[in-house]
């Protein structure tokens, strides 16, 4: 069970909402996935946490935010399952360089895992007007 000590002796109701990263294609990881369907339409998909491990390549030093820890902004990427979207599965796999040979998704997801990428990182504005980033696209870098 993890130690939530520390985060439960912090004072509530004082945390600061982390600034918007600038629009850019970004380094990442894949850093873990999961297989969900509980989004409003109870479509299937595979779900890709990618950790960003730089800043974009044609950023100049007044792009960088120093006070910034890229390696703690976990991002995702939604990649839906059904049977019309698989393709878009198999291209990511295949841009990562993994060669599915015959092998069932089953068999070919976990080498997703430690796979590095480019996530194209964009903001939105919610309902709420508050401010953040998704990903809108996310490549892997070994592929074809």
């Amino acid at each position: 069970m993890p130690d939530f000590s520390q985060l439960l002796g912090k004072t509530a109701g004082q945390a600061k909402r982390p600034e918007p990263l600038p629009i850019g294609d970004y380094p990442g990881v894949v850093s873990r996935y999961e297989l969900g369907d509980n989004n409003r339409n109870k479509t299937p998909y595979l779900r890709l946490f990618v950790t960003l491990t730089g800043w974009p390549s044609n950023f100049t030093q007044s792009d960088i935010k120093p006070d910034i820890d890229l390696s703690k902004r976990q991002m995702r990427r939604d990649i839906f399952t059904t049977p019309d979207s698989l393709w878009r599965l198999d291209q990511f796999i295949e841009s990562c360089g993994i060669e599915p040979n015959g092998r069932s998704y089953e068999q070919v997801l976990p080498e997703l895992v430690g796979q590095p990428v480019i996530a194209a990182v964009n903001t939105y504005t919610s309902t709420s007007g508050d401010t953040g980033n998704q990903i809108d696209t996310v490549v892997g870098v070994n592929g074809k």
